[in-house]
């Protein structure tokens, strides 16, 4: 038995093992290299920022590295400083981390509003320096000079970033440009018709007597118009000219995200005309359009939340200085690494660290200055190869060819450009994914462990509700974009039929788009279906009913070729972990084409076969056929395809924005919180209550689908969504078929998600630019600078009293709150508790019919067709 004597003394002992010299050494070694791999990890992972910290877990998990890194520097610099023996490389040491550490944010430290004071992290690091200058001080070295010389470096490199924020925030292409933007329009905006845009190079002054800002004329500014006259000259044409429509939208759009406001007829004139021209017109290239958004929000994203604008707050100027102070650093690093290389021996009484007579404390040396060099290399490469920089030589040769006294052909400017725009280190500016939720697969899911490391991680890792499980992301499909595309072009073009006044006009008070989903224009479309979108209360009521029912068609669309109804969150998940694909939804759609490669692969090598080889491989396919009679499933259709994809995709992005983005929707503050958790619990504690399998919540949603049929206008008028969703996927199944409902359903969800994107609240359109920005953002700043911020599908709310929106008919009933609460009398509960057990006894023996013949056309043949009994 031990006692606690023991115990003291074990402990005693371990403390007296720790603070053993050599221990100590060892200790210091680890935590530098430990340091030293997390650092260059967060330096190279800072310029994918936008790309790879989308996911919340990456970016708790970044934030963690960075807390943990820093302490470990700080724990160093004492530790070293303290130690009982000396070591001449310490020093060194201590100065390099601290350049490490300065360095992991060189791009995403803090933008130009820099709300949060993130620039003041510099004064941070020359605190840091002046403890790694009293270890160097301390301790003495034998290579003082250029330790020295690049300590004195860093210290002049916070300094200037520091200072950079000033002129940034003063630039006007910068921190003035949204105030000289809105001047200059109102007061000459009928000069601005057409492609007047400023891109760079605008410089004001105040204009007496009335004392407001003017432009001046000499030297001109760069103008968007400017560069699309010269950029034919250039080879890559098509790639100039969106980059700098780009950067031109971009500036619009931070007057919308900085809270400067433009007049309406500006905005419906002006801004509306590079867009419809350049982007809208360009029907037959989605992927084009798509670019040209993504590249805008990149530039915003730079400028609130990226050091890109004060590294280039002067033009070309300010990255000559950048590149300049990363050059003499490198040459300060060589120099220290000669000298290390003369001078160092460490003496007899030195502790160093010799393993079969190598240093190794030299070789932590030597892998620190390759880490500096690197950084520094790496640091230049992507200011070089930016959009930013890219940018720049563009307006300088457009200004040169516009100059009267430059207009030689500049030759080395233009293959200068021509290679930076085929020279990059990634084509993404945006990361491409819809996140995804299904309900039906996560309504059950409990929280518990998650939200314990919320507590654990101080908040670092974001709490969930019950049910809000997310999927796994999927990237953009090509049909998805190409949809959303062809519906949002057709409601402006519908917007701007509306918008004209008797005489012809543009009316300017019009800014919202219509109270059509043009996907149910046709009468019996809209007296099928059209209560789902214009009769229930809220967007997050209306997201969640089309949402149950797209699930509970792609489930009857499954049980018709024989897919199994399985959960694929869990296979997705373990098959994850060892980096393979699985399937996105039920139907495995990738599927289709791999067996087209198949057959293609198939055709080859039969025609290099032999007829001796032909009959030998038919009579061995012949024996070893098996006899068993396997249920095979059928393939999808080449026209449902798409529309299943678009369909499944955009439905389980708009609950994704529901349960994890709900301030991107239309509905102000709490509502789609108390919409989700409702329906959560109606579905967990009542309608799917017991249901461990997605079959066995098919099964349950059809029965209720029955019961709802039966009782159509009371459940249209209620609040139960899992019932509703239920009926409205019935009424699909019923009128359209397993296949045909598809087409509805992609076009719904595409205008469905057209209507959500205009909304008041730009700050969380902002605030999630950061990590990467949503589909819905591109969407909503394509609207805005269409003039459109509102649509009349939703009512008004409290929250949008200042933009002015028509108001919505349905404010006129008297359901004009959503309530949520139950109002069924005890007597009809009664009665509807009666019809489910006799479905139930029904559904029992289609399910043993269903198991002996799979086709659905005899499932379908027992349930009641038509809409006879039912009246819109």
């Amino acid at each position: 038995m031990m006692t606690l004597k023991d115990i003291h003394g074990i402990l005693s002992s371990l403390f007296i093992m720790l603070n053993k010299k050599t221990l100590i050494l060892f200790r210091i070694e680890f935590l530098v290299v430990l340091s030293t791999v997390l650092f260059l990890a967060m330096f190279i992972m800072d310029i994918f920022r936008r790309y790879h910290l989308h996911n919340s877990v990456m970016k708790a998990i970044f934030s963690i590295f960075d807390a943990v890194s820093d302490s470990i520097v700080t724990y160093l610099l004492g530790a070293m400083q303290t130690t009982p023996f000396k070591n001449q490389l310490f020093p060194v040491w201590g100065l390099v981390l601290v350049i490490l550490r300065y360095s992991v944010g060189f791009i995403s430290g803090y933008g130009v509003p820099d709300i949060g004071g993130r620039r003041f992290t510099e004064w941070r690091n020359v605190v840091k320096l002046l403890g790694s200058a009293f270890l160097n001080w301390t301790r003495g070295s034998r290579f003082a000079r250029p330790l020295w010389s690049l300590w004195a470096l860093q210290i002049v490199r916070s300094f200037y970033r520091f200072w950079c924020h000033i002129p940034a925030s003063n630039s006007t292409w910068h921190g003035k440009s949204s105030e000289i933007i809105s001047e200059s329009m109102r007061a000459h905006h009928e000069e601005m018709e057409g492609h007047t845009y400023f891109v760079y190079g605008e410089l004001v002054e105040l204009q007496k007597p009335q004392y407001v800002l003017h432009i001046k004329e000499s030297p001109s500014p760069v103008t968007l118009s400017m560069i699309l006259d010269c950029s034919s000259e250039l080879k890559d044409k098509d790639e100039i000219n969106d980059l700098s429509l780009a950067f031109a939208l971009s500036r619009l759009l931070r007057c919308r995200l900085e809270g400067v406001q433009l007049q309406r007829a500006i905005i419906h004139d002006i801004n509306r005309s590079p867009v419809k021209k350049i982007i809208m017109d360009d029907s037959d290239d989605a992927r084009h359009t798509s670019k040209i958004m993504e590249t805008q929000l990149a530039f915003v994203n730079d400028y609130f939340n990226t050091r890109f604008p004060m590294v280039f707050w002067r033009g070309l100027g300010s990255l000559y200085i950048s590149l300049l102070l990363s050059l003499v650093t490198i040459g300060v690093v060589l120099w220290l690494s000669l000298d290390i290389v003369k001078v160092y021996k460490p003496p007899e009484h030195e502790l160093v660290h010799v393993v079969n007579g190598v240093n190794v404390d030299m070789i932590i040396t030597w892998v620190f200055m390759f880490f500096v060099m690197f950084k520094e290399i790496w640091e230049m490469v992507i200011y070089l190869l930016s959009d930013w920089t890219r940018l720049l030589l563009v307006c300088a040769f457009a200004w040169q060819r516009s100059s009267p006294r430059h207009r030689d052909n500049p030759y080395v400017l233009k293959k200068l450009i021509s290679s930076l725009f085929t020279s990059r280190i990634t084509a993404k500016r945006w990361h491409g994914l819809l996140d995804q939720y299904v309900f039906v697969q996560s309504y059950d899911y409990i929280t518990e462990q998650w939200n314990w490391m919320h507590n654990l991680t101080t908040g670092v890792v974001p709490k969930r509700d019950n049910g809000a499980k997310p999927g796994d992301s999927i990237h953009i499909p090509d049909c998805v974009r190409s949809q959303v595309l062809k519906k949002l072009r057709a409601l402006l073009d519908l917007d701007l039929q509306e918008k004209r006044n008797s005489d012809g006009t543009v009316n300017k008070d019009g800014h919202c788009l219509p109270k059509v989903i043009k996907t149910l224009s046709d009468v019996r479309a809209r007296r099928l279906y059209g209560w789902a979108c214009f009769e229930l209360h809220t967007s997050s009521q209306v997201i969640l009913v089309w949402h149950i029912a797209t699930s509970f068609c792609e489930m009857a669309l499954a049980k018709e070729h024989n897919f199994a109804l399985d959960n694929p969150g869990c296979v997705n998940w373990i098959l994850s972990l060892f980096m393979f694909t699985s399937k996105q939804f039920l139907i495995d759609v990738d599927q289709k084409k791999k067996k087209k490669k198949k057959k293609k692969q198939k055709q080859k090598e039969k025609e290099k076969e032999t007829e001796f080889m032909r009959y030998l491989r038919s009579c061995f396919a012949d024996c070893c056929s098996s006899k068993s009679k396997e249920v095979k499933k059928k393939e999808l259709p080449e026209q449902v395809v798409d529309l299943y994809v678009i369909a499944n995709s955009l439905s389980r992005y708009c609950a994704y924005l529901l349960v994890s983005k709900p301030d991107l929707i239309p509905d102000s503050f709490l509502m789609p919180k108390m919409v989700f958790q409702t329906t959560v619990k109606i579905a967990r504690d009542d309608i799917l209550r017991h249901c461990d399998s997605l079959e066995s919540r098919y099964t349950k949603l059809r029965l209720e689908a029955y019961i709802a049929k039966e009782d159509c206008e009371n459940v249209k008028q209620g609040e139960n969504v899992v019932r509703q969703g239920a009926l409205l996927g019935k009424l699909l199944l019923d009128n359209e078929g397993v296949e045909g409902c598809w087409e509805i359903l992609a076009g719904v969800w595409a205008e469905l998600l057209v209507h959500l994107a205009p909304s008041w609240n730009a700050e969380a359109h902002k605030k999630c630019i950061e990590s990467g920005g949503e589909f819905i953002t591109n969407i909503w700043a394509l609207l805005w600078h269409c003039g459109i911020d509102k649509s009349r599908l939703w009512p008004v709310d409290d929250a949008d009293e200042n933009n002015g929106c028509v108001a919505d008919p349905r404010l006129d009933d008297d359901d004009d709150r959503y309530t949520l609460q139950e109002t069924v009398p005890q007597a009809e509960a009664e009665s509807k508790n009666q019809q489910i057990q006799n479905v139930v006894h029904e559904e029992e023996t289609e399910i043993v019919v269903e198991a002996e013949e799979p086709e659905s056309s005899k499932l379908r043949s027992s349930e009641p067709r038509g809409m006879d009994t039912i009246r819109s």
